[in-house]
């Protein structure tokens, strides 16, 4: 194989990767990440590379990355909030991807502060004096007793992009989506059947939660449904064509996409390990979406979901956590749980 021939296999698979994670997150509902091969040039990244601190991936366990899909649009009245938070744990032993999505609404306790909120509050920096993405990682760190050092953060203009480059999703929509909000130019008009989802009509897809299941609902057989159970579908979609795309130019598009869009504090070195290791992953086999265990209810009014603590706990202990912080007794089958989370806010658009 020539050099040339080597170094368009190497871009290829770093594309792949990246293209991949970038449907797990962004996918997921408000963007993607994809982030940046060349981040440093981005200020942005250089900040969000201080939050690490001391930490360094140890790529004999496993480790966690937190992707998150901010609704940062110009006509917020109250700032910038996470539409959508993913928890990514990556196996490098087994070349496996856990994904567990965090309800928007998990009402807890806030770190540093005598206070409960909403997860999806921390990042906003005019709603706590210290809020921003640091805040949420350490608040995902409580919630999960887990190392979470890493992230990569988008937003919607991200994820219509992404849609469009790849050439959209062939995709059956379940049932026909209709909500408006004139407030904040929120949009939704889709139709049921098979169509071809471009990106406005993806992240329409994606964002709907305006119906009797919300962002989050689960049965009394502990499956969970509404937009989450859509998002985790629709992800999987994305992530197999994402996997399959060779064209280079289109890669390109998507790199570059990443790095006006998204910010992350993984090196460049890091990304091009994971990319070298999973470049040949299998979507349908490599990758398990795992159900947020929660609940609904009302605090004062407020819509909120409650972590199921005990189970959430053994979730943690059997499936995310590294083998050396694992007591293997407690181990238990993997679960091929289809993903879920969130809750449905009232009067919230979607």
């Amino acid at each position: 194989m020539t050099q040339k021939q080597n170094r368009s296999k190497r871009h290829n698979s770093i594309g792949s990767f990246i293209v991949f994670i970038l449907a797990i997150g962004l996918v997921i509902s408000s963007g993607y990440y994809l982030i940046g091969l060349f981040r440093t040039t981005n200020p942005k990244n250089l900040a969000a590379k201080s939050l690490r601190k001391n930490y360094q991936i140890n790529w004999s366990e496993r480790f966690n990355i937190l992707l998150v899909g901010c609704d940062t649009r110009e006509d917020m009245y109250l700032g910038s909030r996470s539409d959508t938070m993913i928890l990514l744990n990556v196996d490098t032993k087994n070349k496996m991807l856990r994904t567990m999505s965090i309800p928007r609404d998990t009402w807890l306790a806030i770190p540093g502060h005598d206070t409960m909120d909403k997860i999806n509050s921390t990042i906003n920096e005019d709603y706590f004096s210290d809020g921003g993405i640091g805040l949420t990682l350490r608040t995902v760190e409580q919630l999960v007793q887990m190392d979470t050092k890493l992230y990569v953060k988008v937003d919607f203009v991200a994820f219509k992009k992404i849609v469009d480059a790849i050439g959209g999703i062939e995709y059956e929509v379940e049932k026909d989506m209709v909500y408006v909000d004139p407030t904040d130019g929120t949009n939704i008009n889709l139709k049921a059947g098979l169509q071809m989802l471009d990106g406005d009509k993806a992240l329409q897809y994606v964002r709907f939660r305006n119906d009797g299941m919300g962002d989050f609902a689960r049965d009394t057989e502990g499956e969970v449904h509404g937009r989450v159970s859509r998002q985790a579908n629709f992800m999987m979609a994305v992530a197999k064509k994402l996997t399959t795309i060779r064209n280079i130019f289109t890669i390109n598009q998507l790199i570059q996409i990443g790095v006006k869009y998204a910010e992350t504090n993984l090196d460049t070195s890091e990304l091009l390990k994971l990319a070298l290791l999973f470049r040949d992953i299998n979507v349908s086999e490599n990758v398990k979406i795992l159900t947020f265990p929660g609940y609904t209810d009302s605090i004062d009014g407020i819509s909120v979901v409650l972590p199921h603590e005990e189970e959430l706990k053994t979730i943690i202990e059997s499936q995310l956590k590294p083998a050396s912080e694992t007591n293997p007794q407690s181990e238990l089958p993997e679960s091929d749980v289809t993903s879920e989370n969130e809750n449905k806010s009232g009067e919230e658009a979607p």
